[in-house]
């Protein structure tokens, strides 16, 4: 005979709140082991703790639901374990970025940081395969990442020769409204088919070495130096990805050069 637990006797069993215990029914994660047709009273059997204490363990790591709900229906052990290490490495990455983010705070703070160096340059025109779409700010990395995929796949099936790294345009609208036009690309030589001209001029660049939650303090530096200089004009602010985070799995090692439009040197 199964041992049945009311929703308060499962609660202090498993240290999983009542009102946790609803939700997870209600959005099919553990339902009761059975519901008292007349009184409509919801009981667990015991052998459901250590489900319940699996997910309050996953939890406490931050995994969303769906994810546990993945990681509950695994088929067998290595898909379960490849998802649990999937959200690892997920929390390691937003590790990094908080303690870069930290570090940047300490620098603010203090007052400090590295001095800028700015250089007064011309880009040259030049063909390139474009993907250009509205992007919220908050998803702007994943839809870059995707984007630059893509390209890379149809450079290569279209034969076509690079001719400079990856790289992005992001419209004036992008930063004012945190929604708004971004270009990914990846300039050619020569021509092919669906390419775009991206145009050239002159730009005011730093060079930026890390990752992308500390690109402000680039763009703070070469802000200041075009305002102060007031040769700053309209038009999208251009990135290369001189190091890409296509090409290396340590964010920290990230090389963004960052392309101020500016007025004729």
């Amino acid at each position: 005979m199964r041992t049945l637990l009311t929703f308060g006797e499962f609660s202090r069993l498993t240290h999983v709140s009542v009102k946790a215990l609803r939700h997870y029914q209600d959005v099919g994660l553990l339902s009761p082991a059975e519901v008292d047709r007349s009184s409509g009273y919801r009981f667990y059997a015991a052998a459901q703790a250590p489900a319940a204490q699996l997910i309050r363990r996953f939890r406490d790591m931050d995994m969303p639901l769906d994810q546990i709900r993945a990681v509950m229906a695994a088929s067998d052990r290595e898909a379960r374990d490849r998802l649990i290490v999937a959200h690892l490495q997920r929390m390691e990455r937003q590790l990094e970025q908080t303690q870069a983010t930290l570090s940047s705070l300490r620098e603010l703070l203090a007052g400090g940081g590295p001095a800028r160096r700015v250089e007064l340059r011309t880009l040259t025109p030049t063909a390139a395969l474009t993907v250009t779409q509205q992007v919220d700010w908050d998803g702007a990395e994943a839809w870059l990442r995707d984007a630059l995929s893509d390209l890379r796949g149809q450079l290569a099936e279209c034969g076509a020769v690079r001719s400079g790294c990856d790289g992005a345009l992001y419209s004036e609208r992008f930063f004012e409204a945190h929604i708004g036009e971004v270009t990914a690309f990846i300039p050619i030589a020569g021509t092919a088919p669906g390419a775009s001209a991206l145009a050239g001029g002159p730009v005011a660049v730093s060079v930026h070495r890390g990752c992308f939650s500390q690109l402000d303090r680039v763009y703070a530096g070469l802000g200041t130096f075009v305002a102060e200089r007031q040769i700053g004009v309209s038009g999208p602010i251009r990135e290369n990805y001189e190091v890409s985070f296509l090409d290396t799995v340590d964010d920290g090692g990230l090389v963004t050069e960052v392309c101020w439009p500016t007025t004729p040197n």
